[in-house]
């Protein structure tokens, strides 16, 4: 896979071209600042002094490098198509270096909150159950019916479609074709997600010994193939 930049990504880009790979530097530096702290205005002003242009300009470049970095890792592309991806949006060998480098660095961490992002279904936390029997009933004073309770505690992260809708909508409205600001700003809410702000959820069941017996049997055949050369094969290319 290669990233396409549209016209507007590329001008914001053009900057990086026109100077030296230390000016590229000292934007990667800003853009790893931007990924981690959000978009620091003071930085972007001196560096829009230093090379005489306007603030918007400054902030658009990083924009446009934290795209090229988020969808990397959002894609997961090997370091020969995030070059070609480079290439395409007009860099020199020597500039694709030092990009790589700076996705080198964020890589592991960006796709780990993404992967948070884009979490939609449960995660299993605790099961906690008991063992009931049923020793008589009106019917029957013989009749014995063992059951088992199971509660179990399952987690799911907070829903930021909401969030990620109105900045499409911003985005479209403005045609700035920064479609990584919303990503790259909820970092540290995937984050903080993942440490405190999930919903918990009880599931209450109840099971006689049969189904119980039929359950446990699928999920070993479920956990058995899970283990096969097949599945093992899908996930490395996903």
């Amino acid at each position: 896979m290669i990233i396409f930049l549209s016209e507007l990504q590329k001008e914001h880009l053009s900057l990086l071209h026109q100077h030296s790979t230390q000016v590229l530097v000292d934007f990667c530096k800003l853009t790893i600042d931007y990924l981690n702290n959000g978009m620091n205005e003071k930085k972007c002003g001196i560096a829009a002094e230093k090379l005489e242009v306007p603030l918007n300009v400054v902030q658009n470049l990083i924009y446009a490098l934290a795209y090229l970095i988020v969808e990397g890792c959002k894609h997961n592309l090997s370091e020969p198509n995030f070059r070609s991806s480079l290439a395409i949006a007009g860099f020199s060998q020597e500039q694709q270096q030092i990009i790589v480098k700076l996705h080198n660095a964020k890589k592991r961490e960006l796709s780990e909150a993404l992967n948070l992002l884009q979490q939609k279904d449960p995660s299993y936390q605790d099961l906690t159950w008991r063992f009931e029997v049923q020793v008589a009933s009106k019917n029957s004073m013989d009749e014995v019916k063992p059951m088992v309770a199971m509660d179990f505690v399952l987690s799911s992260p907070k829903d930021f479609s909401q969030g990620e809708e109105e900045f499409r909508h911003e985005t479209l409205k403005q045609k700035s074709g920064l479609s990584s600001m919303k990503i790259v700003s909820s970092v540290q809410e995937a984050k903080t997600a993942s440490q405190c702000q999930h919903v918990i959820n009880h599931v209450l069941l109840q099971s006689d010994l049969p189904n119980l017996v039929h359950l446990t049997n699928r999920l070993e055949e479920a956990l058995k193939e899970s283990k096969s050369q097949h599945v093992r094969k899908v996930q490395r290319a996903l």
